[in-house]
């Protein structure tokens, strides 16, 4: 079984796959999303979330450091049959160079699955997603229709501001193209990359991962 790292522009679904996957392995998986925890941070004011704040709320990316300094400390609360499940962390070739040296460093087979959308459908699922306050959960108003509170956990939603931000999202997608596409490109050229098309229903694309981590 193969580690899984999920990479995708803003709203492919890497979120929803990410819960489908913790729920199938349960207690065997082990999950490092960036941006929660880079959110976790919020929970006081403190140093490293003051330098942080405004380029989370502006869509840019982190300093590379900071990621795979945070992917290094993950890795370390590891036992040897745990399954890794990463997102968020494959974002610059710098970084992945890094992540890609830690894996390897600890003997761990992976594979990096991008889930692929079109550029348009960015912006309509994220002007549709409604986001969990406690636990992060994701939802769509055209599929899950109004969301007043969190359908996993019952607490408060609330839309993010990058995901109200046209320019916000503008950034996203530009950060995507210039950064993590190349560093997708390299990863490919390494034979760690696969694309599954994220435009399937989530029970297909969920199969689909299935059947690349058990290979």
């Amino acid at each position: 079984m193969k580690d899984i790292i999920l990479a995708g522009i803003s709203a492919s679904g890497k979120w929803t796959q990410s819960q489908k996957l913790l729920e199938y392995f349960w207690d065997k998986m082990k999950y490092f999303e960036t941006w929660w925890i880079l959110r976790a941070l919020q929970s006081n004011d403190n140093a490293i979330w003051n330098h942080l704040r405004d380029i989370t709320a502006n869509g840019l990316l982190v300093k590379d450091e900071i990621v795979s300094g945070l992917f290094w400390v993950f890795l370390e609360t590891l036992w040897d049959d745990d399954i890794v499940l990463a997102d968020g962390c494959m974002r610059k070739i710098w970084q992945s160079k890094e992540i890609v040296r830690l894996l390897e460093q600890k003997n761990r087979k992976f594979v990096v699955i991008e889930l692929v959308i079109p550029e348009e459908e960015v912006y309509t699922r994220l002007s549709n997603r409604i986001t969990c306050k406690t636990c992060g959960a994701n939802f769509n108003i055209s599929l899950h229709g109004e969301v007043n509170k969190c359908l996993e956990c019952w607490w408060e939603v609330y839309r993010r501001n990058d995901d109200i931000n046209q320019n916000a999202i503008k950034n996203r997608i530009d950060a995507y193209h210039d950064n993590i596409v190349p560093s997708l490109e390299m990863l490919d050229k390494m034979w760690y990359l696969v694309k599954v098309d994220a435009m399937l229903s989530a029970d297909e694309i969920f199969q689909k991962i299935l059947e690349i981590i058990e290979k």
